[in-house]
């Protein structure tokens, strides 16, 4: 069964609950020597045959259908960018989906890495068969993704848990300075993440800004999570602050165009387009620029670049557009669920 550890305002960080029996015993923890990485193919970068002594790494597993792991790579881009000079590859590794009919396969996987991964700028592997997954997932009792692994100089696993957590980690790390007391520190920012999610989620829109603003004022690295983009709007839309929102809306779409991120140009779109704004003619502007903006990144080829096309046109009004993209959005989807569900979506145009 496919897991991803989505990021929405009711289920925090955990993403998702596996009940007692489904959780796999634990046989990798922080301390231990980190297993071979093994790949049939390396898609972008150099091949890491065994881990060097001097180096550090980070391998995060991701899959093509995961969004929550596509909307973290650019931040992923930007600390190989930072740490890239400091001796740490970061390696992003997916492997074939079990069953018969795999939606994340080799084909999916090298047509993404192909276009989004010399922006991105950090390596790729693939694997056919499950080993090395189950060697490092299956091993940790991790049973979702995005999920990332930090191995130090020492050939030791660091860190395991979400990469939204490199940048508390990747300092101290790099500097040997990485200790048990470091690792516990985690967890009460992961309570203090997941207790913003909480407020966050509620009908309060100024107590909720003011949890957010709290959060990163006590983690500054979190200002910089992808996945606050979309909730910070929706509550300075609630709380009437439009100003504030078309601020913070024109700066994620120069960053997202500039990182080719339609992930982060989604989000705009959709909070943007929300009843809450649909009398503001900045704000509706803005959510067209982005749904625009996001599909010539994404290509006319991408069916969520087409629905947030289709969904922005609609809430805007003009549902002959809509319908117009909506029907593209039919047209790309790669299987027959996909397009089930998607014209369970569009549906609504025509009523």
């Amino acid at each position: 069964m496919r897991k991803c550890l989505a990021i929405v305002a009711i289920i925090g960080l955990a993403g998702l609950v596996q009940a007692d029996g489904d959780k796999p015993a634990v046989s990798l923890k922080v301390g231990d020597p980190a297993p071979i990485l093994k790949a049939d193919k390396w898609l972008q970068g150099t091949e890491v045959k065994e881990f060097d002594k001097d180096k550090i790494y980070v391998i995060e597993f991701w899959a093509t259908w995961c969004g929550p792991c596509i909307a973290i790579m650019p931040h992923v881009a930007d600390l190989q960018a930072e740490y890239g000079k400091k001796g740490v590859t970061f390696i992003g590794y997916s492997a074939r989906d079990e069953g018969d009919k795999p939606s994340n396969n080799l084909e999916t996987v090298s047509a993404f890495v192909k276009k989004r991964g010399p922006k991105l700028g950090y390596t790729f592997a693939y694997s056919d068969d499950r080993t090395t997954y189950d060697a490092w997932m299956k091993a940790a009792g991790q049973g979702g993704i995005p999920c990332s692994y930090v191995v130090d100089k020492g050939g030791k696993i660091a860190y395991i848990g979400h990469p939204m957590y490199l940048d508390f980690v990747l300092p101290k790390v790099v500097s040997g300075t990485w200790t048990d007391e470091d690792v516990k520190k985690l967890d009460e920012i992961n309570k203090d993440v997941n207790d913003t999610f909480a407020a966050i989620s509620k009908p309060d829109a100024e107590a909720g800004l003011k949890a957010l603003t709290e959060l990163e004022k006590k983690y500054p690295p979190m200002a910089q999570v992808p996945y606050f983009i979309s909730p910070k709007l929706n509550l300075l839309v609630k709380a009437k602050q439009y100003d504030e929102a078309k601020s913070v809306a024109e700066k994620v779409i120069a960053k997202a165009k500039e990182r080719e991120d339609p992930s982060a140009l989604s989000a705009v779109s959709g909070a943007l387009r929300s009843p809450d704004a649909k009398d503001n003619k900045d704000l509706a502007g803005l959510a067209l620029k982005a749904a625009e903006e996001g599909l010539k990144v994404a290509g006319d080829d991408d069916f969520r670049a087409l629905l947030n096309m289709a969904e922005t046109q609609f809430a805007l009004g003009d549902k002959a557009k809509a319908k117009e993209f909506g029907a593209k959005a039919i047209a790309a989807a790669s299987s027959p669920d996909l397009r089930k569900a998607i014209e369970n979506i569009v549906k609504k145009y025509d009523e």
